[in-house]
């Protein structure tokens, strides 16, 4: 079948319409199927309490120690794992030799970490 037999068929007419009248009578549907005012109305609220009030506040106070006490437990451990041996490789690294290298050549950092690290010179 090609389009002009299906418009021969089925027409351009749509399928979907509104009922007559729909849009005038929809104000008066929707306010008869809401509430009464007095229906809506609940009973008074309950006192809260002071616990009630402090509880997220407590809940907040207690998330932070914790926070603050595992991130000191887990530098106690890297600590004890890993013990700073950063700053006297640096030192033993860093010699007169180097500063001297350093002090009398236009080298980048770059070329005193190969200088450092090779082992034929």
């Amino acid at each position: 079948m090609d389009e002009k037999d299906l418009m021969a068929r089925c027409g351009k007419k749509t399928s979907f319409e509104v009922p007559e009248g729909y849009f005038e009578q929809f104000h008066d549907r929707l306010m008869n199927n809401l509430p009464e005012p007095e229906a809506m109305r609940t009973a008074p609220a309950a006192p809260v309490s002071l616990m009630t009030r402090v509880r997220p506040w407590l809940y907040m106070a207690a998330l932070f120690v914790s926070t603050i006490f595992v991130v000191q437990g887990l530098m106690y451990v890297q600590e004890t794992r890993f013990p700073s041996e950063n700053t006297a490789t640096a030192e033993e690294l860093y010699t007169e030799e180097a500063d001297h290298f350093m002090s009398s050549s236009l080298y980048n950092e770059y070329a005193l970490y190969s200088y450092l690290t090779n082992e034929n010179e």
